[in-house]
């Protein structure tokens, strides 16, 4: 005969639970289904939803080793559920969320990366079945094709960033990145290719008669990068006192200019100017105002220093392609903007300025970074400065 309740009525074996005491709350249960043993427990995920996860047994001590092990999991943060996502889906999304929360220039280099990249390799793949191995092929692969070392480094950051916020969702429980190996290939010098201080001079001589001929000159005396250079403006620089302040930067993102502030807190500074760089300066302004009146009403508010006939700023890819266009008027080494700034500090270096001073020319964000990318000039500045002593000391 079935037990019966306080009521008298009969409860079937089968519905009842499984244990005769009651569970405490938050540690699932164990229920009795048609000769099975049903585990049952629920989570609250990284959105916030409150999520019900069961599975059915042959034993009660399968189905106790079971939840035990899925509690632990919640009560670890390990717990996973990917709703059945694909890595493309799940990357798909997590590129457009993050319009608003990072640097526009860094959300299009993501889903640069993205598109390119991974979707093709790992976009049918199942997000919580995504392992080190298939990173690791897929890296293998992108440096059979010839990728570069840089891009190489991209592939692996957006994907560790990527799958590392849906570890913090709940969506996975473990950051596949982390356990794949880093690209390794040896760091390219930055000093290889340099132009001389001759060599500067030969260029910014053959540069006089182009429209820009002061922003030639401000790039190669300075040391500011690219996107600074285009978002400098007038109130930022004074004439008078022969230096200019690094405020902003005018960036391309997916085809269109973007200002945005400068790449770190250090890059924030002021640089010295020296006299002829002024002079030069002082005659684009003249230009620039005579181009002003010529194109009134049409000419675009602002008080950008290097401008079109119209106004508008610069933009950085142009100043790069006209860049590399003048060189080929002239018999020097074809080197970019950037090796331009790696030519200034490197002079620099050689003709015995500290470091630090390189540094906050530079604006890089430590003195650590300065010495790591001009390691290779360190060297020789070490035999100056002993061959200086000994003179001092030995004369």
């Amino acid at each position: 005969m079935q037990p019966s309740d306080r009521f008298g009525t009969e409860t079937p074996a089968e519905k009842r639970p499984v244990d005769d005491r009651r569970r405490p709350k938050g540690t699932g249960s164990i229920r009795l289904r048609q000769g099975r043993y049903q585990a049952i427990y629920s989570f609250v995920d990284g959105t916030g939803r409150r999520r019900r996860r069961s599975q059915v047994f042959k034993t009660k001590t399968a189905a106790r080793e079971w939840l035990t092990a899925r509690l632990a999991e919640v009560a670890t943060g390990q717990l996973a559920d990917a709703a059945g996502l694909t890595v493309g889906e799940y990357l798909t999304k997590w590129v457009e969320a993050l319009n608003g929360q990072v640097e526009a220039k860094t959300v299009s280099w993501y889903r640069w990366v993205t598109r390119r990249h991974l979707l093709p390799a790992l976009g049918h793949t199942q997000l919580d079945r995504l392992t080190p191995v298939e990173v690791d092929r897929l890296l293998a692969a992108r440096k059979e094709a010839g990728v570069g070392l840089t891009t190489m480094r991209a592939i692996r950051v957006t994907l560790g960033k990527a799958m590392g916020d849906a570890v913090r969702k709940g969506l996975i429980y473990r950051n596949p990145v982390e356990l794949a190996d880093r690209p390794k290939a040896q760091k390219p010098d930055a000093t290889l290719i340099v132009w001389t201080p001759e060599e500067v001079g030969v260029f910014l001589r053959s540069v006089t008669d182009d429209r820009l001929a002061a922003l030639w000159r401000t790039a190669a005396m300075t040391g500011m990068r690219r996107s600074e250079i285009c978002g400098l403006a007038w109130p930022d620089v004074d004439l008078e006192q022969a230096a200019l302040s690094v405020r902003r930067a005018v960036v391309v993102v997916d085809g269109h200019p973007h200002v945005k502030a400068p790449k770190t807190a250090k890059s924030r500074r002021t640089v010295e100017l020296d006299a002829r760089t002024v002079v030069e300066l002082k005659e684009w302004r003249r230009r620039q105002l005579e181009e002003t009146l010529r194109a009134g009403e049409a000419w675009e508010s602002g008080d950008w220093v290097f401008t079109d006939q119209l106004g508008k700023p610069v933009n950085p890819d142009w100043v790069g392609k006209r860049f590399r266009r003048l060189l080929t008027l002239t018999d020097l080494p074809s080197i970019t903007m950037r090796q331009l700034r790696h030519s200034h500090a490197t002079a620099l270096l050689r003709a015995g300025v500290h470091p630090k001073v390189v540094q906050e020319r530079l604006g890089h964000s430590s003195i650590g970074v300065t010495l790591d990318i001009y390691s290779s000039v360190l060297p020789t500045m070490q035999r100056e400065a002993v061959e200086r002593l000994v003179g001092l000391i030995d004369r």
